[in-house]
């Protein structure tokens, strides 16, 4: 069973919109790493949460190449800082 095109257009754009996600969690553990910094176990799980972050966001751009889409990293943060 082969997808539509726009089926395929609809995954990839689901697809999008989750790095666009993936990324500004990333972002907001960064942060969030800044506002703990006197709280030990605090420290612990913001460092937590990043690697976790960075791993899904690695996850996503993987599976993205293997769809074959062409991410332009300048145009997904624009999106996701706005």
């Amino acid at each position: 069973m082969t997808q539509s095109p726009d089926s395929n257009q609809e995954s990839w754009k689901n697809l999008i919109d989750e790095i666009e996600k993936a990324r500004l969690e990333i972002d907001l553990s960064e942060k969030a790493f800044q506002w703990v910094q006197n709280n030990p176990e605090a420290v612990d799980l913001a460092i937590t949460k990043e690697q976790a972050a960075i791993e899904h966001f690695d996850f996503l751009i993987k599976q993205a190449k293997k769809m074959g889409l062409k991410l332009d990293m300048n145009q997904l943060i624009a999106k996701v800082l706005k």
